[in-house]
């Protein structure tokens, strides 16, 4: 994992509930994929993120939100 990846993995996973962190951890795992195999795109990310906000603590969505917009603007 590159050190841009891994910032945006721990910001994500520390802003994730505690329960959902297995969960979190899959779906980040998987976008990772992804990325490395140039099949991650925005139709893509639109589509997990109903499921990644579920698993946020609600006060840090709207932060998420923002980061992850910045995120995907660079593909």
């Amino acid at each position: 994992m590159k050190a841009e990846e891994k910032k945006f993995y721990d910001f994500i996973m520390d802003r994730t509930k505690s329960d959902h962190q297995e969960d979190m951890k899959h779906l980040l795992a998987e976008l990772m994929e992804r990325k490395s195999t140039n099949k991650l795109d925005k139709m893509y990310l639109m589509s997990v993120v109903p499921r990644a906000l579920s698993y946020l603590d609600p006060d840090s969505v709207n932060e998420v939100k923002k980061v992850v917009s910045e995120f995907s603007a660079k593909l």
